[in-house]
């Protein structure tokens, strides 16, 4: 007995230090294989997304990162040490960028490679932290860190322009111990959480679903005074028109208009909890009453405000293709930690699958997802402005690739390929304060770039046929991309890396109190 006792014990500690070792040691890094230095770039096509156009046959010159010139029609000097990329009628086009991503301390090793890889180069993170340091949630000194380093070419990321809050809802998100503004219960809680973020450096209050009217009036009043910004979910008790009225600088998701152009939404809203009450039947009842005259109320009201509006379609087509075993089973998954896969993405689409039958028998959620498309067209046309986004991390949202799947959504859903592409690249400069440096080709600007195969304008899915990136003064060729891949692909298979995501998930409060959610 006690050397069994004795052998277990053994055996205990053994396994303590071995996976204390696995956490303790430094993961690796993604490989640095851009080129750098100073570029030409020859029989290129430019994708005008200014103007909607081609420039064909030019030839571009890159100097410290920026387009120094583009040309065309003449020869052009090569000057002594400048690499030369010959790009044999391929087409230029503004790096991309994703409106809607969630940053993990884990990135660097998940997401940033495939950013890039797939010539997304700015990204806008709407996550952030609380008062402590989180074990599983970016905080914004750790993206202003990461694109710090990237830009001193000591690694891999995107540019972070804007900096977020954590998610406010109405106080249910906030652990035990944390400070009571968090909750909001009153004028001086809002003020005192407007203070603790710009402290932090934030552009923006994420704001979610469960705020209450007076929480999100106060809250609006304080951003107001202290020259804040709320972007996030509309709370769902609170109008679209207090929504825009509050300045709101984006409303996220694609559920927007199905719930607004609701014919119950008051009655619905007036409900003690209306989330609750979201079932497969009240969403059938969601898609068969909806109030177009109502509904074109809302959108030209919404278009007249400076209020954009990002959709990210691929979160609402998981639960539509829940039942799809090819969607189920997409080559992409191998980009995913399987510890995610197991605890999150698996129950998550599993439960769709299961649970989307009406009092019918029908399967709601394609339906669902086909009209909230619908109105994502019929809202462009009527002049919202609409930025692409994905929500990265969410389940069967693959980072760097759903980008080139948003964008093909919104063609389908009525854009015309140059209003897809506008939207992840000179429309989200212009949200972000940074179209005098990023979002177009054009003389003088930052030469974060993609080259394309085909013309995106023609074909929106050439967005994703690339021959190269170009970030931050370096050149990835496709080789150099399938690198950053297959590094990715590395990492979410490694035990190291998942041991390290469940622990930062297991030690973080703020997910400990979403997950019990």
């Amino acid at each position: 007995m006690k050397k069994a006792v004795y052998y277990f014990l053994a055996s205990l500690i053994a396994l303590s230090v071995m996976l204390m070792t696995l956490l303790l040691m430094p993961l690796p890094k993604a490989p640095l294989v851009g080129v750098g230095g100073n570029f030409i770039i020859r029989e290129i096509n430019i994708v005008d997304v200014v103007n909607g156009r081609i420039i064909e046959d030019a030839t571009v010159k890159i100097e410290h990162g920026r387009i120094a010139s583009i040309q065309t029609g003449s020869a052009l000097v090569i000057p002594p040490d400048y690499v030369v990329i010959e790009a044999e009628g391929h087409y230029l086009a503004p790096g991309l960028w994703d409106m809607h991503t969630h940053g993990i301390k884990l990135s660097p090793q998940l997401h940033h490679p495939l950013f890039i890889r797939y010539g997304v180069t700015s990204v806008r993170d709407m996550s952030g932290c609380m008062e402590r340091e989180d074990s599983y949630w970016a905080c914004p000194q750790d993206r202003r860190k990461w694109e710090n380093s990237s830009l001193a070419g000591e690694s891999i990321s995107p540019r972070y322009p804007l900096q977020s809050s954590y998610q406010t809802n109405g106080g249910n998100e906030v652990p035990a111990g944390y400070s009571d503004f968090f909750r909001l219960n009153s004028p001086e809680n809002a003020g005192n959480m407007i203070n603790f973020y710009s402290g932090q450096g934030v552009d923006f209050i994420k704001t979610y679903a469960d705020l209450s009217a007076k929480q999100f009036a106060e809250l609006a009043e304080a951003s107001r005074e202290g020259n804040f910004s709320l972007a996030g979910h509309k709370p769902m008790v609170v109008p679209l028109a207090d929504a825009l009225a509050a300045d709101m600088t984006s409303i996220e998701h694609g559920r927007l208009f199905m719930f607004e152009c609701y014919k119950e939404i008051e009655a619905f809203r007036e409900e003690e909890n209306p989330l609750s009450l979201y079932t497969p039947q009240k969403i059938r009842d969601i898609v068969n009453q909806q109030d177009q005259q109502q509904c074109s109320e809302h959108m030209h009201r919404m278009a007249g405000s400076e209020t954009y509006w990002v959709p990210t379609l691929t979160t609402i087509k998981m639960s539509a293709m829940a039942r799809d075993e090819n969607y189920r089973n997409d080559k992409r998954l191998n980009t995913i930690p399987w510890l995610v896969r197991a605890l999150l993405w698996e129950p998550d689409i599993n439960r769709a699958a299961n649970s989307g039958v009406d009092e019918q028998g029908r399967f709601v959620h394609g339906d669902y997802f086909e009209m909230a498309s619908q109105q994502v067209g019929t809202a462009k046309a009527a002049g919202v402005k609409i930025l692409a986004g994905t929500d990265n991390i969410d389940t069967y949202v693959f980072t760097g690739s759903s980008l080139h799947d948003e964008l093909s959504m919104l063609v389908d859903a009525g854009f015309s390929p140059l209003q897809a592409l506008q939207a992840a690249t000179i429309d989200a400069a212009v949200f972000a304060g940074r179209d005098s440096d990023l979002g177009s080709v054009e003389v003088g600007k930052k030469a974060d770039l993609i080259f394309l195969r085909d013309n995106p304008l023609l074909d929106i899915s050439s967005s994703l046929d690339l021959a190269g990136v170009m970030f931050n003064g370096q050149y990835f060729d496709a080789s150099a991309l399938m690198a950053l891949e297959q590094y990715a692909i590395d990492m979410a298979k490694s035990v190291r890396v998942n041991l390290h995501y469940l622990m930062g998930l297991l030690m973080s409060p703020l997910m400990r109190v979403q997950l019990a959610d």
